[in-house]
Parts: C-alpha cells; structure tokens; sequence
C-alpha cells in the first residue's frame, strides 16, 4: 500500500474519532511533518543516485576520450556506465545522450549526458510521485604533434658493451615513441656524432664542389690549418670516403642579441670538407661513416632502427656540432628542407601543436677539433699520427657560451638557443665522472635538473625509458 494510501486512512480515521477539534488538528499536522521527515529521506536518495550517475559518466567519458582508446566510443562508453551502475530501478530507466564533440587523430572530445527516473514516494503527498535525476560529463584529450632530436654519441670510447646497451635503449626508445596512434604525429631526427656529424644530403648542398669550382686546390701542407681560425674551403685533402662533413665557422653557432641566441642557416655552396683522418683509434675516422649519418624527419621504425644498428664508432666527441644539429632539426627554418615522412616539419617553435624534445646522450667529454697537419702520402688521405693540430679549442666547463673557438662555448650556445625556444632537453651521461666538464656541460644543457639523467652502469635503458615516459605525459593534456 502507498504511504499516500495509509496517511489517507490514517487521517479519516481521525475525522471519524470523536475527541473532535483536537484529533483533526493533529492530524492535519502530521502531514507536513510526513512530508518534511519522509521528503528528506527521498532527496536524500537523489542526491546519492546523482553522485553514482555523475561517478559512472565521469568514467566513461575518460575512457572514451583517452587516445589510447582503440575501441568504438558507443561501445566503450555503454561497457563503462553498465560496470559502475547497477542493475536496478532507478538505473534501469536510464536515458543516455553521447555527443563525439571532436574525434582526429590527436584530438578526441566525448560529452555524455544522462538521466534517470527516481520514485519519491514521500514527496508524491504533495503530487511529486518522480524526479528526475541529471547528470553531464564531457572529457578531452588530446596530444600535441612531437618532433624529436636524438643526438647520440657514437665516439671511440663507445666501444665495448656500452655500444650494445646504446643500441637496444635507443631502439627501445624509438618503440615507445612510435607506438600505437603516436607514429602518426611523431617525427624523429636522429642524429648520431662522433668528432663531428656525417650530415648525409645535407653535405652536397653545403660543401664546395672542387670540380666546378677552380679556386678549390688540394694543399698537402694542410697550410690552411691554424690554430683558433676559421678553415677556409679548398686547400685539404680529401677523399670521397669522408664526404659527408663539413668545417663550420664560429657564427654557425648562433649569435647573440640582447642575450638572445638565433642560430642562422649555413650558406649554400660556402664550406670545405672535413679531411679524411684520424685523432686516437685507426679504424674510427674523424668523419662518420656513411653508416652513421643523419637520419631525419621520420617516423619509418624499421629505418630507424636499422639506422642505429648500423652504427660504426668515429674517433672525437664533436658535442658541440651534434648539438647544433639538433637544434638546427627542430628549426622552423629548416622546414621544407629535412626530407623524410612530414613535409610540413618542423613546425615554428611558437606551433602551439607541436612538442620539441631533444635528448642528448654522451659517454665522455667534448673534444677539441683536430685537423692533420699534412697529406702523408699522395694515394693516402689517413693520417693517423701525431702529425695534427687544434684548430678549435676545447675550453673549460666554465667557458662562457659567448666564447669564439671553444667547443664548450659552441655546445652551450646551440643549448641556449633550445631552451630559449621551449624544447624540453633531456640529457644522458653514461659512465661518466661525476664533477667532470661533462657532467657539467649535460647539467647546463638539460632544461631541468630532473632531465638530466647520470647513468653508472650499463641501464642506460632505464634513462631512456623514463624520457619515454616523460615525453608521453607532456604530449597529452586533459
């Protein structure tokens, strides 16, 4: 019997009594005094059937949205609110309404809204027999398109394990990055360094071509070579063997304004080729092989990790040059120029879109950059002596970035110039001494002394895994 019923009984009874006056006002007060006791009660339950409808909507719009979210959203959706409500008035009277707001490729917004019908059988003595019980739940995710710098130390020192331990971290790496939906707006630059960078394509576009050009004669006194000067183009020996680097001057590492680094493009057909030679191992050429050269503006997986099992050590640890690769790369004005999977990368530093990450890894401390001093014979381009001579300097830990000459300086440039326009910089130092210019340099360099990564064993996985991570959480937002 409803309480309405039994309040009705109750209070003819109390009409028929015979106390008179007495009893009908008695009676007549008990039904607020119902309704208020009784209506609590019932809006007690709607509040608590609307914090459940709420807490099951919340979880499914999240569901819905997550980008990792494979499945279809109405599916996902009526699986997320069927778990977390029961099987039970009033939720068997549901009424669900899903709005996909946005659903690209890196971009996802779900809106649910939903209600049901609840009996309030205190309320219903003044004629409110229901209510309806609302909630709204709207969710967003999305992931910033990601452009990467991977600068790697492939030095002599690299030799041994450490080698073996870098390949499978950096393939790991380029694994967790190109999982899933993020292959599709990933790009990764890899740009492996030794004494200096084999930049490929790039070299072509750069060096003086001494075929066209009659000025370029090959000087086997190396006389051009003079300690802290630029190398002018021409007047070395070289072979085709090391074509792929190229001699830098010192405003190709940027400039400052008003302490402001902007790094400028290296003029076309305006640079001599690094010569063929070496500083400490025989077999390790100061010039990258061709098997570890640039590879750029992809998101090809097997190329890329084909890339880095291909790779052969070079004598040298040109930091500086490996760092203004990266942050040439991750340059807005390179656009158009890389190659690779993405013509419109890389995007402006200012893309609101785009995350720019570069990660750079070193096993020792940054060189000075030697040149021999002579051809040792004319059918030999390999001088693997003590014949050589600094023609750029290494400097100290403290060497201002403003210093001309000094591979510190140039290294800490190209770093400011990165920080400067938002990219998040991690850095690995792997088995290197702690206090040590290197360890230093990869201080100043990462953009937060939490990105800086001091790798004593053989796990430099782990350093490259945590990166992963790091970068996949700065990707989402919502």
């Amino acid at each position: 019997m409803r309480i309405s019923k039994v309040v009705h009984c109750m209070f003819s009874q109390f009409l028929r009594d015979e106390n008179g006056n007495f009893i009908i006002i008695t009676a007549l007060s008990l039904v607020p005094l119902i309704v208020m006791a009784g209506g609590s009660l019932d809006v007690l339950r709607m509040t608590t059937t609307s914090q459940k409808l709420q807490s099951a909507l919340d979880s499914a719009t999240l569901a819905a949205a997550s980008l990792t979210n494979a499945q279809d959203i109405e599916t996902t959706i009526n699986e997320y609110v069927a778990a977390n409500l029961p099987d039970k008035k009033p939720y068997t009277t549901l009424d669900l309404s899903i709005d996909t707001q946005d659903n690209a490729l890196n971009s996802r917004t779900i809106e649910i809204s939903a209600s049901v019908l609840l009996d309030t059988p205190f309320l219903g003595l003044v004629g409110m027999d229901t209510q309806t019980v609302s909630a709204q739940s709207v969710a967003n995710q999305s992931a910033e398109n990601v452009e990467i710098a991977m600068v790697l130390d492939i030095s002599s020192s690299m030799n041994g394990s450490k080698l073996p331990a870098l390949r499978d971290a950096a393939k790991g790496f380029v694994d967790i990055m190109l999982e899933g939906n993020n292959k599709d707006y990933t790009s990764i630059n890899y740009v492996p360094f030794g004494g200096t960078v084999n930049i490929g394509d790039f070299y072509s576009q750069y060096v003086v071509d001494p075929d066209s050009d009659p000025s370029v004669i090959i000087d086997p006194n190396m006389s051009e070579y003079d300690i802290g000067q630029d190398v002018s183009y021409g007047k070395f020996a070289f072979s085709a063997d090391a074509e792929g680097c190229i001699e830098y001057h010192d405003d190709d590492f940027g400039t400052y304004t008003d302490g402001i680094v902007s790094i400028p493009a290296i003029p076309t057909d305006s640079r001599s080729q690094v010569p063929e030679f070496t500083r400490w191992n025989t077999n390790n050429p100061w010039c990258p092989k061709d098997s570890s050269k640039v590879l750029l503006n992809t998101n090809n997986q097997s190329a890329l990790e084909s890339a880095i099992d291909a790779i052969e050590l070079s004598d040298g640890t040109g930091m500086d040059i490996g760092a203004l690769w990266g942050a040439k790369v991750l340059s807005g004005s390179m656009r158009g120029n890389l190659g690779g999977d993405f013509s419109d990368r890389p995007a402006d530093f200012d893309d609101e879109e785009t995350l720019k990450v570069a990660v750079i890894m070193t096993d020792g401390e940054i060189t000075a950059q030697f040149r021999p001093t002579y051809d040792p014979g004319a059918n030999s381009h390999i001088n693997s002596g003590f014949e050589r001579q600094t023609i750029y300097s290494k400097g100290g830990k403290n060497t201002s970035s403003t210093t001309e000459h000094r591979a510190v300086a140039y290294f800490k440039r190209s770093c400011d110039f990165m920080k400067q326009n938002g990219v998040q910089i991690y850095t690995i130092g792997f088995q290197i001494s702690s206090g040590s210019t290197a360890d230093s340099l990869l201080n100043y360099c990462a953009s937060s002394p939490s990105n800086y990564y001091f790798v004593e064993g053989l796990n430099i996985d782990d350093a490259f895994d945590a990166i992963a991570a790091s970068v996949n959480a700065l990707r989402i937002t919502g």
